[in-house]
C-alpha cells in the first residue's frame, strides 16, 4: 500500500513523539542522578601522608561538604608512589559519585615517564573541579650554611647538593631538575612520601634543600626555622615579600603546584557538576582561606578542569621526559 501524505504525517508525528519522550526520559535521568545526592557517606582519598598540604586541604574540604550535604565525608590517606597509589585505587572504584580523590601535578606527569603506568590520568578519571594553586618555594636548612640563592648556586657548582621533594616526578622534582640545568649546578634528588617528611629532615639538618609548595613551606620561613631562597613565580608572594623570585634572579622559570578533585571515570555528569559547585562554594568561605592563607583558592567547572589537565599533561609530561626522568 503506497504511503500517502497523511501516513507520512503520522510517521513524522510518531518520530517526533519518540524524540520528545527520549528527551523527557533523559531529563528525568539527569534529575534522578542528583536528587537526594548524597544519601550515604562519601569517601575522599588523599594519596599523600597525613600532615602535608594535600591532607590539610582534603580534611578542610571534607568538613565543609559534610556541613553542606548532611552526610559524612571521610578522608582516607593512601600514600605512596608519588600520589599514584591512592589515585589508582580510585580509578578502580565505581563511578557512582561516592569516591573522590585530590591529586597534584604528579598525577599527569608520572604516567608520562613510566614504562607501565597504573592508569591513564585523563581517560580513567572524571574531572570535578580545580581547588588550589600554589607557587613553588625553594628553602634550605639553617645548618646547611646556604642562606641565599647565590650561595646555593656557588656551592652547587663545587659539589653535589641533595634536595627533597614530595616524590619522583612531582611538579617540584621536575622544576628542580630544570632549575639545576639552567643554573648549571649538580644536584641529587631525594624522594619523600610527602612534604612534611622532607621538611622534618630540613629542620633536623639532615637535608640541605627542599623544593616544595608555598602553601606548606612559607610558615617555616616566616618563623625563621628555614631559609627562603626563591619563589618559583613571576612576582613575589605577599606572605614572603623579602624572598626573591627566580625570574628576578635571572632564571625565567615559573611553576605552580596545584590540587584538583577527581572522580572515577563514568561518574554521572550531573553529580560532577553538583560537587564542583558545592566545592566552589566551600572555597569562598572565609574559614577555608584562613586555613590556607598562602594559596590561591580557585574553582572550575568539570569541562574547564579537563582542558587544564590535558594541557598540563602535555607541557609538564614533555618537560619531565626532556629532563631524562624515567621510571621503570
Amino acid at each position: 500500500m503506497p504511503f500517502t501524505s497523511s501516513s507520512r504525517r503520522c510517521e513524522r508525528s510518531s518520530w517526533l513523539a519518540a524524540i520528545v519522550c527520549l528527551i523527557l526520559a533523559s531529563g528525568s535521568a539527569v534529575a534522578s542522578d542528583v536528587q537526594g545526592y548524597p544519601n550515604k557517606a562519601v569517601r575522599l582519598v588523599v594519596p599523600y601522608a597525613a600532615g602535608a598540604t594535600t591532607d590539610n586541604l582534603g580534611r578542610t574540604l571534607a568538613l565543609k561538604l559534610e556541613a553542606k550535604w548532611g552526610q559524612s565525608v571521610f578522608v582516607e590517606n593512601l600514600p605512596g608512589g608519588g600520589g599514584l597509589n591512592g589515585a589508582a585505587a580510585v580509578s578502580r572504584a565505581p563511578g557512582d559519585g561516592y569516591t573522590f580523590v585530590i591529586v597534584t601535578a604528579s598525577h599527569v606527569i608520572l604516567p608520562s615517564v613510566m614504562a607501565r603506568p597504573p592508569f591513564d590520568p585523563i581517560k580513567n578519571f572524571a574531572p570535578v573541579t580545580m581547588l588550589v594553586k600554589s607557587p613553588g618555594l625553594l628553602v634550605s636548612s639553617k645548618q646547611s650554611g646556604i642562606d641565599s640563592f647565590a650561595t646555593m648556586v656557588k656551592r652547587g657548582k663545587e659539589t653535589e647538593l641533595s634536595y627533597g621533594s614530595s616524590g619522583v616526578g612531582s611538579k617540584h622534582h621536575v622544576t628542580m631538575v630544570e632549575l639545576a640545568r639552567m643554573a648549571d649546578i649538580k644536584t641529587q634528588h631525594i624522594s619523600y612520601r610527602g612534604s612534611a617528611q622532607a621538611m622534618n629532615d630540613i629542620l633536623g639538618g639532615h637535608l640541605p634543600l627542599q623544593m616544595g609548595a608555598m602553601s606548606f613551606a612559607n610558615e617555616f620561613v616566616r618563623n625563621g626555622k628555614v631559609n627562603g631562597l626563591a619563589v618559583v613565580a613571576e612576582k613575589r608572594h605577599p606572605m614572603l615579600p623579602d624572598v626573591p623570585t627566580l625570574v628576578e634572579l635571572g632564571y625565567p622559570l615559573t611553576s605552580a603546584e596545584w590540587w584538583v578533585l577527581l572522580a572515577p571515570a563514568g561518574t554521572p555528569a550531573p553529580i560532577l557538576e553538583k560537587v564542583a559547585a558545592d566545592a566552589g562554594e566551600a572555597l569562598k568561605q572565609p574559614e577555608f582561606k584562613a586555613r590556607m592563607p598562602a594559596d590561591e583558592l580557585i574553582s572550575s567547572t568539570p569541562d574547564e578542569l579537563l582542558r587544564f589537565l590535558q594541557n598540563e599533561s602535555e607541557v609538564w609530561g614533555r618537560t619531565a621526559k626532556q629532563a631524562g626522568i624515567v621510571i621503570e
